[in-house]
């Protein structure tokens, strides 16, 4: 009697199941395709997390390779920075110089004239050899204002340096020459022996007639001393290592 009256009530359930089934079926498609995106989301989530990761570390090395490029710039720029200063002093060292030679030029300017002057007065003293030797020089000293202006300071300069150069490398020497010296009434070859620009002994070829010169303008003074010929024959031959070289007494004074 009891399994009769449960079949009733397995039917009921069984119903009751169905009819429950058939009400959730558009509920659980729902839920499939809801997971359905859900998973696909994650997916997509996933896939954007991979590449953000790699995107991150492009980045993260551009940064640092710009990061090293701006530093050498800046030290590019400081480097830069500090030649121009550099420039900028050197170039306030040469104005600086360019001004103090242009007014030393101006100083030179005014007295060049002058000093062109004094050294042809020098020359006048000199001996006839060295002044002939300096003429070509000499020459070419400007004779007025336009031709001072025309061959310009500098040259003007080196043409007074060049003489006084000679002058005192003659100056600083003993020197000994052979000329034709007018002796009495007569010209006669002679050795002359110069001790720099102070005085000079000449002697002729045969030790009879001899003297001393002195600087004077327009030609040396001459004072005849005869009695000095083997002296100076003497020196001139040391000098010329024709003789064992020995003192040699020679006045520098003219004998009262």
């Amino acid at each position: 009697m009891t399994k009769i009256k449960l079949l009733p009530l397995i039917a009921a359930g069984l119903a009751l199941a169905s009819s429950y089934a058939q009400d959730s079926a558009p509920e659980l498609s729902q839920t499939r395709a809801t997971l359905k995106e859900w998973v696909g989301l994650k997916k997509d989530i996933s896939e954007e997390q991979s590449t953000w990761v790699v995107e991150k570390q492009t980045l993260t090395e551009s940064i640092d390779l710009l990061t090293q490029e701006i530093d050498k710039l800046d030290e590019q720029i400081k480097s830069m920075q500090a030649d121009a200063d550099a420039a900028q002093l050197e170039r306030q060292s040469l104005n600086n110089e360019e001004a103090e030679l242009k007014q030393a030029s101006a100083v030179v300017k005014e007295v060049a004239t002058d000093l062109e002057t004094e050294v042809l007065n020098i020359v006048e003293y000199l001996p006839a050899s060295l002044k002939e030797k300096l003429e070509i020089i000499t020459q070419q000293f400007p004779k007025n204002t336009r031709e001072a202006e025309q061959m310009g300071l500098s040259k003007r300069i080196q043409f007074i340096i060049a003489v006084l150069t000679e002058i005192e490398k003659f100056n600083n020497q003993i020197s000994v020459e052979e000329t034709m010296q007018q002796i009495g009434d007569a010209q006669v070859a002679v050795k002359t022996i110069y001790i720099g620009l102070a005085v000079a002994y000449y002697v002729d070829g045969t030790r009879t007639q001899a003297g001393i010169l002195r600087p004077a303008k327009g030609g040396w003074e001459k004072e005849r001393r005869d009695e000095l010929a083997e002296q100076i024959a003497l020196a001139i031959a040391t000098y010329a290592r024709e003789e064992t070289a020995e003192f040699v007494n020679l006045p520098v004074k003219a004998l009262n």
